[in-house]
């Protein structure tokens, strides 16, 4: 709607709602894709421009024509569903020449018209609006840059604290080719409307997670070839050791045993 004069990052959002879209896992990795909701703040500007006297929005009059058309151009860019309106602010402005009381009204009419451009154009409806009339002084850093004549006569009038708004329009008068200047030049760029449009995009960011595989088990250790044991001699049944008769006689046997064995002999009677 109003002079496209940028876009400019603001902030970015502390608290973000996420939306999970999609999990999927490739190999050794998870990836998740999010929607982040209102991932960035941001806020673009738009002026439009006003006759003398007049708070009617002329689409001709100005740079007001290339103006609707860039709001035009950020309305179609709200259709998308990324982006979302957070705030409108619209201020009116109305410049110091004049009586002051009959410039603030003209500046709030200024602010009602261009939101009630705004609300046939946008959905969002809830709009702040509010006026502000210029003051004499506020004319100071534009003569300051600019080559008018009498500049310096100029300025003391416009920062006087010894007149009145009225006095000081009367005094500027005085001045034909300074008043020239200030007529045609700077007051027609003070009676205008800002538009300031708040508002988030949300972002689709991938979050990729690496799955740490299992750790292989360990092999056992290789246990040693099992030697073959050498064959113990079998141990000997003792073999009862040879007893010989060497007598015998009505009333018993008499044996002889070795002396090996520590044997006595016995005589069974």
């Amino acid at each position: 709607m109003a002079l496209l004069m940028g876009y400019v990052v603001v902030a970015q959002g502390d608290a973000q709602d996420s939306l999970l879209l999609s999990k999927e896992q490739k190999g050794d990795k998870i990836i998740e894709r999010y929607l982040i909701r209102g991932a960035e703040s941001q806020s673009v500007e738009f002026e439009l421009l006003f006759p003398i006297n007049s708070s009617a929005v002329e689409s001709n009059f100005a740079s007001n024509a290339e103006a609707i058309e860039a709001m035009g151009g950020f309305a179609e860019q709200l259709a998308d569903t990324t982006m979302r309106i957070v705030a409108v602010k619209v201020v009116g402005y109305a410049s110091p020449d004049g009586l002051e009381s009959k410039n603030k009204t003209l500046a709030m009419n200024r602010a009602n018209a261009t939101a009630e451009l705004i609300r046939k154009n946008c959905s969002h409806k809830d709009i702040m609006v509010s006026g502000v009339a210029y003051s004499w002084q506020d004319c100071v850093p534009a003569v300051n840059a600019s080559s008018m004549a009498d500049k310096q006569a100029v300025i003391a009038i416009l920062k006087s604290t010894a007149h009145t708004p009225m006095q000081k329009q009367a005094e500027l008068i005085k001045l034909p080719k300074a008043w020239s200047e200030l007529k045609n030049t700077i007051l027609p760029s003070m009676r205008h409307a800002t538009v300031v449009v708040d508002y988030t995009t949300d972002k689709v960011v991938e979050k990729v997670t690496v799955v740490a595989q299992p750790k292989p088990k360990p092999q056992p250790a290789p246990q040693p070839a099992a030697q073959p044991q050498a064959q113990s001699t079998p141990k000997q049944t003792e073999k009862p050791y040879p007893v010989a008769v060497v007598e015998t006689d009505e009333t018993g046997i008499i044996v002889e045993v070795p002396q090996k064995e520590h044997r006595h002999k016995r005589k069974n009677r």
